[in-house]
């Protein structure tokens, strides 16, 4: 989709859907080839949707995508998607560049069990090496299907979880473009005229995920406790110098619900609410091993023990904050509720009683209610009200808290060209170009 919402012809032409909108039918455009040469056309798209719908396989977003019934083959390049009823986010969630649903692998890579180290698709570039903890490189698609794309020859992605070394490393000349939300690095960007940057907000959070099927988070008295203990504009204004919003739901200010009842920094009443639990709070809270993070594991404990509250971080890499996440062996943890054009699914994966993704393992009948309201229905003020109804909840029984909002920043070399937004905070290289005599582009993710 583009900015407004309208649907850009890509792998598929279009998605018209029938009456009752529980059909939806997708025309695939001619000609276009998997790079191992398989054809990209109805085959590929039913014999992955039907994959990743088949419980056995256990897809961890199966969350994301429970209204689709089944995906059907009409003819070689027409698709039929059989939902379950109608659906709102359904386009949306086809069209966003976070839904890994939507991504269609090649069936050959898929059965040849190649796709996850060698991954094959129908882009503008194709995959050549994967160092893990390097560097990813990928190679111009003399093929593509859009002629005259892509202008670069190679693209290498360095994998780089410091922040600051990625800054470094774009000032010293080894990479062209980085992605960051290290405040101080975006500042001194901002006043250097060799640099550019792009910024762009979005909806989604990044947030703190509270275990509730564990003491002490299973109380909703130490959440409440935690939440008026927890000065969200101070942590942006010291971990990022202020250049994230500070938010009071996930909205990105895209939908204007009033007063959700955020919990406003209140030491006299967090304490009180310790005291009325009656039991010392001690826990552990995991933080990613990067500068950003041991900041945030430094600031976060100095805010809890102002209320009596003894917090102990945990620094780890992502990867192991992951595996800790999923396997429910964490008390507090850094997360973040993804931005979405279909941020409805997002937050039922994430906090949907019955969801795989809901971490948290949070459980309220109203919230369950309110998530199913708004995928279910296709009336926009229904859904919206919905909506609403689930920021004031989370703000009520504190599952989580808002560290930050999203506003995404590049930061290139003013070398770099055809890039127009930080959007989902991806760099788009399809039609990216260097400004000097050279043919590869160098970015950190």
């Amino acid at each position: 989709m583009d900015e407004e919402g309208k649907i850009i012809p890509e792998l598929a032409l279009s998605a018209t859907a029938s009456t009752d909108g529980k059909v939806w039918t997708i025309k695939l455009r001619n000609g276009v080839s998997f790079h191992d040469g398989t054809p990209f056309n109805a085959d590929a798209v039913t014999s992955h949707w039907q994959r990743i719908l088949d419980p056995a396989n256990k897809f961890r977003g199966a969350g994301t995508i429970r209204p689709v019934q089944s995906v059907e083959k009409v003819d070689d390049l027409t698709v039929h998607f059989i939902l379950k009823h109608p659906w709102a986010d359904f386009v949306p969630l086809l069209t966003s560049p976070l839904s890994i649903a939507a991504y269609i692998p090649s069936p050959k890579a898929v059965e040849g069990k190649t796709q996850n180290r060698a991954p094959v698709g129908t882009g503008p570039f194709i995959f050549k090496e994967w160092l893990s903890g390097d560097k990813f490189v990928v190679v111009k698609n003399p093929n593509y299907w859009r002629k005259g794309l892509p202008y670069l020859d190679k693209v290498v992605y360095r994998s780089m979880p410091d922040m600051h070394t990625r800054f470094a490393s774009l000032k010293s000349g080894e990479v062209d473009i980085i992605y960051t939300d290290m405040g101080k690095d975006i500042l001194a960007a901002q006043e250097d005229s060799s640099l550019q940057v792009w910024a762009t907000d979005n909806n989604g959070a990044g947030i703190f995920y509270f275990n509730t099927a564990k003491p002490p988070m299973d109380d909703v008295r130490v959440r409440r406790a935690l939440a008026h203990a927890w000065n969200q504009e101070q942590y942006v204004e010291t971990i990022h110098k202020g250049v994230h919003p500070v938010v009071q739901d996930p909205f990105g200010g895209k939908l204007s619900c009033g007063d959700v009842g955020y919990r406003q920094p209140d030491l006299k009443l967090a304490r009180q609410l310790i005291k009325d639990y009656g039991q010392p709070v001690e826990f552990e809270y995991l933080h990613t091993s990067t500068p950003r993070g041991r900041e945030a594991g430094v600031i976060l404990p100095q805010m809890f023990k102002e209320i009596g509250v003894k917090v102990t971080p945990v620094p780890v890499t992502i990867g192991q904050m992951g595996r800790s996440v999923y396997q429910n062996k964490f008390q507090m943890s850094g997360w973040s509720l993804v931005d979405s054009p279909a941020l409805g699914v997002v937050l039922s994966l994430n906090l949907h009683s019955e969801s795989r993704g809901n971490r948290s393992h949070y459980k309220n009948p109203e919230l369950d209610k309110l998530l199913d309201t708004q995928q279910m229905s296709t009336d926009p003020e229904v859904r919206n009200e919905a909506l609403c109804g689930i920021a004031r909840i989370i703000n009520e029984d504190v599952p989580l808290l808002y560290r930050l909002g999203w506003r995404h920043h590049l930061i290139g070399k003013q070398t770099v060209q055809g890039i127009t937004t930080a959007n989902h905070a991806v760099v788009r290289v399809r039609g990216a170009w260097l400004g000097k005599n050279t043919d590869s582009l160098h970015a950190q993710n």
